[in-house]
């Protein structure tokens, strides 16, 4: 599949910090537009993440207005979100219910390649994905293979490649003297709408300087978009 056909990044959030977000909103409210203030003290990965994963599953909008079908998932029951979900995981990954692929069958190499070539996702942001989608489709009783069921990280450690005596002399010499500071690579930097997000929660900050920070924020993510 060529690269300018491919669908945007599916949900990379934790499946964990997803559900925790619905419940509470459900022992709450639903605000009127999902936005990082929403998520209290929540790291800015965290909220941006399950931001991205409401946007991907078509739950809220691009201004973050909740759907109706997000306000059913939401206010219904453990055991009521099953079917409501199940229909949102198939809506949400086409090409993985679309013929393409036999999830009931596939290996989980099968599972990845597809993740790869139909999606924009990457190195560790296949296991992210990956890792939501199966528990995201175990959830909703939806059938899967045992062997994508059964799928380990992929992404290479930093350590993965050296050897065990490699290894010990990197720890020996951890041990011997606090090893000198390294400025982070632009690789390991907080990308800038990571860093906006934290802005947002700072404490005394007004709700004009948040609605400013958030506009932003969705300036930037458009652009990205945009430019792949």
């Amino acid at each position: 599949m060529a690269e300018n056909s491919k669908s945007a990044t599916p949900p990379y959030a934790t499946y964990s910090a997803f559900i925790n977000f619905l419940n509470k909103l459900r022992e709450t409210t639903i605000p009127s537009r999902i936005d990082p203030s929403v998520f209290g003290n929540a790291s800015g990965s965290i909220s941006y993440s399950i931001i991205s994963a409401l946007k991907s599953l078509k739950l809220i909008d691009a201004d973050g207005v909740p759907s109706a079908t997000f306000t059913a998932l939401v206010n219904a029951s453990d055991e009521d979100r099953k079917p409501i979900l199940e229909k949102i995981i198939r809506a949400g990954y086409p090409t993985l219910f679309g013929g393409g692929i036999d999830i009931e069958k596939a290996t989980a190499g099968q599972f990845d390649e597809h993740v790869r070539q139909n999606f924009d996702a990457s190195g560790s942001t296949v296991d992210k994905v990956a890792a939501f989608f199966i528990s995201a489709a175990q959830a909703a009783g939806i059938e899967l293979s045992p062997h994508i069921k059964a799928r380990k990280a992929t992404a290479a450690s930093a350590s993965a490649g050296k050897s065990k005596k490699q290894r010990k002399a990197t720890a020996d010499s951890d041990d011997d003297e606090t090893p000198p500071y390294i400025p982070p690579t632009p690789a390991e930097v907080k990308a800038l709408e990571y860093q906006l997000i934290d802005l947002m929660k700072t404490p005394g900050i007004g709700n004009e300087e948040q609605a400013a920070i958030w506009t932003l924020v969705r300036f930037l993510t458009t652009s990205q978009k945009a430019g792949d």
